[in-house]
């Protein structure tokens, strides 16, 4: 399994901190969010903050915008290692298919309208080969989680998990080498940051 920091959940001091003391327990990422505030409801951070992050072995990036936005052209050319572009942001798989192309680090996201079935379908038509998941619709704060994470097992692509995640579901997939997991404020970045920190490095 991969952690991988939510990098709008902390200051970015905190969250460099964070993961040096946990990348020799687990395998690191740091997730960056670009948000527009027209395909959902609130705002990232901006594409050259990727590369600032020297201390980081891997990056993805969670791109929530438009799939016109003229923002992309700065999210290419970041160091990123993968690059999550919404399904639901393309006007047709044709669109989709042809974008996808741009760049090998791109893959797909999918908000909580479909099912994995549904998710592996569409991932076998456009050839990708991972995908995140949102257990959450991106941008609104108060709802509950939509997936049963069991259905997890219904594919065999890489997937990673965004929203929803607790301490309890990373032990129950630390074992598991095609799952990340989003670390967020149900994670770590809470009131009760080193007592969490403890209960992921033990």
């Amino acid at each position: 399994m991969q952690l991988s920091l939510s990098y709008i959940c902390d200051k970015p001091s905190s969250i460099q901190q964070s993961y040096i003391r946990l990348m020799q327990h687990y395998k690191m990422s740091v997730h960056m969010d670009f948000m527009d505030g027209h395909f959902v409801p609130r705002l990232g951070v901006h594409p050259e903050a990727v590369d600032e992050l020297d201390y980081a072995e891997h990056i993805d990036i969670h791109a929530m915008i438009s799939c016109n936005n003229p923002a992309w052209e700065d999210i290419l050319k970041t160091q990123a290692d993968v690059i999550f572009a919404h399904y639901e942001s393309f006007h047709s798989e044709q669109q989709c298919e042809d974008f996808l192309s741009r760049d090998a680090r791109l893959k797909l996201a999918f908000k909580p309208y479909h099912t994995i079935q549904q998710i592996d379908t569409i991932c076998d038509r456009l050839a990708v080969d991972e995908f995140l998941l949102m257990a959450y619709n991106p941008g609104i704060k108060v709802q509950d989680a939509y997936y049963n994470l069991e259905t997890l097992a219904d594919t065999q692509r890489h997937v990673t998990v965004d929203g929803g995640v607790k301490l309890s579901t990373v032990q129950e997939f630390k074992d598991e080498p095609r799952v990340t997991l989003v670390a967020g404020s149900k994670v770590l970045f809470n009131d009760n940051y080193e007592e969490n920190l403890q209960c992921l490095i033990s």
